[in-house]
């Protein structure tokens, strides 16, 4: 007996292999699919302004995080004390 005839009986076989490998399939097709349409907005442009694209993106979202943080720390440092100046 030879290896590849017990693979040959180790596989599953009939409609459950079909349905499983039908759902697989389909469930990797979706989650490699560009859902955001991004593609389409960065095919027309070269590899530099690709390039650009995304650090301004990058800029943008370190400074929000900048900007966030600081207004965290003033609702915190002056905010609540305020608040709890004026209740009591």
């Amino acid at each position: 007996m030879s290896r590849h005839q017990g693979l040959r009986h180790s596989r599953p076989t009939g409609k459950s292999s079909g349905v499983a490998e039908y759902i697989a399939v389909g469930l990797f097709r979706w989650a490699a699919t560009d859902h955001s349409d991004i593609s389409s907005v960065l095919a027309p442009m070269g590899f530099v302004d690709t390039v650009k694209f995304i650090f301004l993106q990058l800029l943008l979202v370190v400074a929000n995080a900048i900007l966030t943080g600081i207004l965290v720390f003033l609702l915190i440092a002056y905010g609540i004390p305020f608040l709890l100046d004026r209740l009591f």
